[in-house]
């Protein structure tokens, strides 16, 4: 099994805490990897699955009151309507047992909540294993060896242990998000609406979208299309990143731009799992790859950043651009240069130079992706 970087700090919070929340999109490790932190530590846990509605009915502060176990996990706990109280009943000490909440879905609590606890270190985000994960695991050159099938399949733990079946998952999976409920109070109807969006999306990876667009060509009004993006940005499986401007002329001001969590579910939704060399779109490839990446590191480690995109009416685009304390950094994707193409000079446009002239601008191909990945600041 892959190591997470965020093992070590978990089992130290799990020492320190009565009180966890994990979120993350679905089958990526949660909880193989709180069964490893409880199987080293010798800690006696009961695992309550939310989803189920007869385990839901059986939870009660009662219930949890009279727990033996050391820890109880409630998996997938956006199913609960009443989750704050049981966090409460945590906070009051009702409770002898520790509480470790996982979530696929934004779940039914406070924002206030959330911040809280992420500012006290009690809440984590894990995603599928990490460039920087999978290059610990297998190696730095071998990783970057294996950078067409990341492009092409993903890093869904399920589809790196088994690439043979890595169509197979990939398709079990979106079908699963598609049609699972995905909270206590949302679910999604029109499933094959939904997916014909999800393509639509999957086939304009990185350019600004139009609500009213999308709706149109796969038979949805506007606002639905924005709940539904809404939605599965919640469920982790979509990225939408706004517009970065200053009011300069020219600047998409109101725009947003949508990425896959994973490249694998990007692939499967296009049907498209030819090698590279029969592609042609190996630019939406490496920018989704590069991006969802780049943001599942800031979340992992925590990074106070702020992320969007940039464009002009005249398409010249900057693919992320990153602010935090220590300023902004933008950068622009490159394929040619990681070996499928030509290599060829990408040019920062010229607008952004004259309107940002103090923000750093770099190009992500073969030689600064590595940096860029797992970069802490």
């Amino acid at each position: 099994m892959i190591e997470r970087v965020q093992k070590t700090l978990l089992k130290q919070k799990l020492e320190t805490f009565k009180l966890l929340l994990i979120r993350g999109p679905k089958r990526t490790g949660k909880q193989s990897l709180l069964e490893s932190i409880f199987e080293e530590a010798n800690t006696t846990f009961r695992t309550i699955d939310c989803s189920m509605k007869n385990e839901r009915e059986e939870l009660s502060k009662t219930f949890l009151m009279e727990r033996e176990e050391q820890v109880v996990v409630l998996r997938e706990a956006q199913h609960l309507e009443d989750l704050g109280d049981f966090i409460e009943g945590v906070f009051g000490g009702a409770f002898h047992c520790k509480l470790v909440v996982c979530c696929s879905y934004k779940p039914i609590i406070d924002d206030e909540l959330i911040e809280a606890l992420e500012i006290e270190g009690m809440l984590f985000t894990i995603f599928a294993p990490s460039f920087s994960e999978s290059a610990q695991h297998f190696g730095l050159i071998t990783e970057s060896e294996l950078m067409e099938q990341r492009l092409i399949y993903g890093n869904y733990p399920a589809v790196l242990n088994d690439l043979e079946q890595a169509e197979q998952i990939l398709r079990e999976l979106i079908d699963e998000i598609v049609s699972a409920q995905l909270g206590a109070n949302d679910r999604v109807n029109k499933e094959d609406k939904l997916k014909r969006m999800l393509q639509l999306l999957a086939f304009n990876v990185g350019l600004p979208i139009s609500y009213n667009d999308l709706g149109e060509r796969c038979g949805l009004d506007n606002e639905t299309v924005e709940r539904y993006i809404q939605l599965f940005e919640d469920a982790f499986v979509l990225i939408k990143l706004p517009s970065f401007n200053n009011g300069n002329r020219y600047e998409l001001k109101k725009a947003h731009c949508v990425y896959f969590q994973d490249n694998g579910i990007r692939n499967v939704l296009i049907s498209n799992f030819n090698p590279t060399f029969l592609r042609d779109d190996m630019n939406e490839l490496w920018r989704n790859y590069m991006v969802s990446e780049r943001v599942k590191w800031i979340r992992m480690n925590n990074l106070k950043k702020s992320i969007y995109f940039w464009r002009t009416h005249t398409e010249q685009q900057l693919d992320f651009i990153e602010v935090g304390a220590n300023g902004a950094m933008a950068y622009k994707s490159d394929p040619k240069m990681i070996g499928w193409e030509r290599p060829k000079k990408v040019k920062i446009p010229l607008l952004f130079k004259r309107y940002y002239p103090e923000i750093k601008t770099s190009v992500l191909n073969k030689k600064t992706y590595w940096n860029f990945l797992t970069r802490k600041q």
